[in-house]
């Protein structure tokens, strides 16, 4: 019961996430360079978050991290409220809930990992991100139908603390921590039965300065795992915040609102998790990554420049959304065969900062004029299909 709540809860956050960003964008008078930088230091209190917090993943403190998540929900839901729309004040509110989202996926993927066998870790993380497509896509359709009716503040308020009442279920429902000692010894026999991992082991014990128990070398646990990956899922990321921060910018220009957006990200959502659904990935091919990576990228740039109405931009972020999401567990799968499910936090903190430049991005290029506009996604996407080949 745990992993459902866990899954609900975790797509909550994206939903409050997507409300609270996009009031900003489109309910107040920010201005482009300014809406960047809001996205991009949501993504600096993430990266700071995982960093700082990141250990706690790794010694398998998943109700502690999670008990943190709501904690700073609820500090999120009391600025919103008392904002009166202050941009300042909002912005503060969207660094309370990148602390929660952290904090929540460290909390859940720790879980993840401490709780369940290997065997069922890339079908578990699989079916997270179904189910995150999913129940945010349907969330997104369930506000925009309520959004004629009442308030888009009201709404985020409420939004927000239905939220927080799923992830206090989901900390009830955790099971208890392993004890520490528990804990090292499962990381060691995991470590143990791969052969290069023996020898290091070995190495370690009989050299270690504290001996048996003392702190098993993150390197250890995660084998053979490589760079290439978190970069490539970097570049892939900067493309898709580049263009999430500049679309509200945009569309408030051409008389599509709040209630349209969220119709056409709902939609998307459920084309993803449909997608998801039937096609798993791109596979774990690094070549056909790389092309799905191109065509997406290709996407984003040309298709943005038809977007006239509610019908083309369900259509483009439709799309734009299903191949992140193919390419995102496509990466996320091979980091994780890569690197033994440990320091999930350092490939997280990589990939946000995808999110950090490309929100920085999104707003300045916007500024700067249609060849910047076009010429920056053009070279993240060659770069994050470089890095994957590399």
């Amino acid at each position: 019961m745990w992993y459902e709540l866990g899954v609900a809860y975790i797509a909550g956050l994206s939903v409050v996430d997507f409300m609270i960003y996009n009031y900003i964008g489109f309910k107040t008078n920010v201005s482009d360079v300014d809406y960047g930088i809001i996205g991009g230091l949501w993504s600096a209190v993430f990266i700071a978050t995982s960093e700082l917090l990141g250990r706690l993943a790794d010694r398998g403190s998943y109700r502690g991290l999670s008990e943190v998540s709501l904690i700073f929900l609820a500090m999120a839901a009391a600025a919103f409220a008392l904002s009166r729309n202050n941009v300042a004040v909002l912005a503060a509110a969207y660094m309370f809930h990148a602390v929660a989202v952290s904090t929540a996926n460290l909390g859940f993927s720790a879980g993840l990992f401490e709780m369940s066998p290997d065997s069922e870790w890339e079908s578990k993380s699989y079916g997270q991100r179904l189910g995150l497509f999913g129940l945010r896509g349907l969330g997104l359709l369930i506000i925009s139908l309520a959004l004629p009716f009442i308030s888009a503040f009201g709404l985020v308020e409420a939004v927000v603390i239905a939220g927080g009442l799923v992830g206090l279920a989901f900390v009830i429902a955790l099971p208890r921590e392993w004890p520490l000692f528990e804990r090292r010894l499962h990381g060691i026999l995991t470590s143990l039965t791969y052969v290069s991992a023996y020898r290091r082991a070995v190495e370690y014990f009989a050299y270690g300065k504290y001996g048996l128990l003392s702190e098993v070398p993150t390197s250890l646990r995660r084998g053979h795992a490589t760079l290439s990956l978190p970069l490539s899922a970097l570049f892939t990321t900067f493309v898709g915040d580049y263009y999430v921060t500049a679309l509200p910018l945009v569309l408030r220009d051409i008389n599509i609102g709040l209630r349209e957006y969220a119709i056409a990200f709902g939609v998307a959502g459920l084309s993803a998790a449909a997608g998801l659904a039937i096609l798993g990935s791109m596979g774990e091919n690094k070549a056909v990554t790389s092309v799905g990576i191109i065509a997406r990228g290709a996407w984003a740039i040309l298709a943005i420049r038809f977007i006239s109405s509610i019908a083309g931009i369900v259509m483009y972020i439709s799309v734009l959304v299903l191949l992140f999401s193919l390419l995102d567990v496509s990466l996320y799968k091979m980091y994780i065969k890569a690197s033994g499910g440990y320091g999930v936090h350092q490939y997280m903190v990589l990939r946000e900062m995808g999110s950090l430049i490309g929100s920085i991005a999104g707003g300045v290029a916007l500024s700067e004029g249609p060849v910047v506009f076009i010429a920056t996604p053009a070279v993240a996407t060659a770069a994050a299909a470089l890095s994957l080949l590399a």
